[in-house]
């Protein structure tokens, strides 16, 4: 699986599903999309300038459930959807966007936990 730069940004990067899998999320509520991934790219652009340090904000979260890799998870703290966004370090400061899922309950995250695992395992970094 490739890692494809994020246009607008100068460090971070997703994998090659993750498009889609925003896309999946939504299904066909394309204005609720829109307002989300505007929400999330603001956050983005505080993420690609604070690297490690974005996680003193509640929207990011190291989530101590892993080992290696280290995952983290930007999260919409009052959301109505729930909507989360898996990623990973790939040094101090950058980041690769894995997957993107709603969490409805524990199993959910443990399942979107699961599948970043193997989308890391197919990356070439």
């Amino acid at each position: 699986m490739e890692i494809q730069k994020v246009a607008g940004y100068n460090r971070i990067y997703q994998a090659e599903c993750f498009p889609n899998e925003v896309k999946d999320m939504f299904g066909k509520n394309i204005g609720e999309m829109r307002r989300y991934l505007k929400w999330l790219y603001a956050w983005l652009h505080v993420l690609d300038k604070a690297g490690l340090d974005a996680l003193n904000f509640e929207q990011f979260e190291h989530l101590k459930v892993t080992e290696r890799p280290h995952l983290y998870a930007i999260r919409h703290p009052h959301s109505v959807i729930n909507e989360r966004y898996l990623y990973v370090y790939i040094d101090d400061e950058s980041v690769i966007l894995l997957t993107a899922f709603m969490e409805k309950d524990a199993k959910d995250y443990l399942a979107a936990i699961k599948h970043a695992q193997n989308i890391y395992s197919e990356l070439e970094v």
